[in-house]
């Protein structure tokens, strides 16, 4: 499946988090740098974040999980398939 498709499938099957296609990581770093990622998904739910990972196992796309981007450098060529901001609270 090509990127294209995944971001299809992900906008269908998460209820309460966001998903961005292409997006610029130097919107998400502490930094202000760095290129595109394929899928940025902010998750805020437990299933949303079982959803993500069935998808990205499901189609061998690789996972790279952050938090708030703190010290975080990302390429200026980007990061290649799924970026998942942990936005999950128990409260």
């Amino acid at each position: 499946m090509n990127i294209e498709e995944i971001y299809e499938i992900l906008t269908k099957e998460i209820k309460d988090s966001i998903v961005y296609k292409n997006e610029p990581m130097s919107k998400h770093t502490s930094f202000k740098i760095g290129g595109n990622a394929d899928i940025y998904v902010k998750v805020k739910t437990i299933e949303d974040i079982k959803i993500v990972l069935k998808v990205a196992n499901e189609n061998n796309i690789p996972i790279t999980i952050i938090g708030n981007g703190s010290n975080v450098l990302v390429k200026d060529n980007g990061i290649r398939g799924i970026v998942i901001r942990n936005r999950y609270t128990r409260y």
